[in-house]
């Protein structure tokens, strides 16, 4: 498992889809667009509830969803148009074991961050480097769930969170209006916690209702950056809290409805501050259903909506974080290999979003769209 953590931090580069996160943080929950606080499925759940934990039983996860991003930036002028398209690879996975009836343990990793890559200066200023970012956040999530009753389950869960950051190429007015280009202080990192919560309750075989809460997490100061960039936050790059709720509700026994809603909290870090990027806080609804198909297939389908993550008056401080897409699709399925072993793939397509500055943002735009290509292993044991 902390293997896997390092893998997350060393490959993902960008992975943001809602807010910092990509919709789902596992393969299985993506092919239902995320849907999945009350619908748990392996043992990456605790990500987003770890009272989840308690209906997967004993089992290892590992996948990997490949997000690719396009952003077209125009960057004051409508003839300085920047472009970013990369592949970014993010790491995922889990162990879980059922300790008793009542009793589980084990562990989810996950990730969220954001960036760009545009491949030359934003504008000709002598000084100005590459206009690029990487915010990698990886987040291992030991988990503990309890059964109070035959309807009732509770979970907690630490976070526990490695921070990267770098960014070059960033451009800020002086006090006599001209412009010049920010230092760029390399790859700085900080370690981080918080907690998770979460609850499932089961009143008939058919129904299930899940709620979540996530605290902040709370990061070091990263070096560098805390003198210039990142000084609103004294250097640090909290993750916000979250919470949410969702149903799930078997219609026959082998198809499954489930809906979610999660708020993302921003405004009390430096993503939603108004001296450093601006975000707004995100309301996220999202819808998915299952199908067993058959004892070896199954088939998901989702759909994800919520408000960007940033409005049209903080166009232009967003060059190096304009990912973030707020509405989605996607398809998924499983296929089981004997009694113990599966294989899991989802395609999800982010619709694209144009924002026009406006304001001090005159002059700038955004356009960004996405895919998600995943694929997971999973073992009962």
């Amino acid at each position: 498992m902390v293997l896997g953590a390092f893998a997350i931090i060393h490959s993902a580069g960008a992975m943001a889809v809602d807010g910092l996160y990509l919709s789902a943080l596992d393969v299985k929950s993506a092919g239902m667009a995320g849907t999945s606080i009350a619908f748990p499925q392996d043992s990456g759940a605790a990500g987003t509830n770890p009272a989840g934990m308690a209906l997967v039983g004993s089992r290892a996860d590992f996948g990997v969803q490949l997000l690719e991003p396009l952003i077209d930036f125009q960057y004051g002028d409508p003839s300085n148009k920047l472009h970013s398209g990369k592949v970014y690879p993010v790491p995922e996975g889990g162990i879980n074991w059922q300790l008793s009836p009542r009793v589980t343990l084990g562990v989810s990793l996950f990730g969220a961050g954001v960036g760009t890559s545009y491949g030359r200066p934003a504008l000709p200023i002598p000084g100005a480097g590459v206009a690029q970012s990487s915010l990698q956040t990886a987040i291992a999530a030991p988990t503990i769930t309890y059964r109070l009753d035959e309807h009732n389950i509770i979970g907690a869960s630490l976070a526990l969170a490695y921070q990267r950051f770098s960014a070059e190429g960033a451009i800020v007015p002086t006090g006599s209006g001209d412009l010049q280009p920010v230092p760029s202080h390399g790859i700085a990192s900080a370690f981080g916690y918080g907690a998770r919560f979460g609850y499932l309750w089961q009143p008939t075989r058919v129904f299930t209702f899940g709620a979540s809460y996530a605290t902040r997490i709370r990061m070091g100061r990263l070096s560098g950056y805390d003198n210039d960039l990142l000084a609103a936050a004294g250097g640090r790059i909290d993750v916000g809290e979250q919470y949410g709720v969702g149903i799930a509700y078997k219609i026959v026994p082998a198809v499954v409805l489930a809906a979610d809603w999660m708020h993302f909290e921003v405004s009390n870090t430096v993503l939603g501050s108004a001296q450093g990027f601006g975000w707004q806080n995100q309301d996220v609804f999202r819808i998915g259903a299952a199908w067993d198909v058959s004892s070896r297939w199954t088939l998901r389908t989702g759909f994800s909506r919520g408000n960007h993550a940033f409005g049209p008056s903080v166009v232009a401080q967003n060059l190096l974080s304009a990912l973030p897409n707020s509405t989605s699709i996607s398809v998924g399925t499983t296929y089981r290999i004997g009694r113990d072993n599966e294989v899991s793939g989802v395609f999800e397509y982010g619709f694209p979003v144009t924002v026009n500055g406006t304001g001090a943002s005159a002059g700038f735009s955004s356009y960004s769209k996405t895919e998600v290509f995943g694929l997971s292993f999973g073992h009962n044991f």
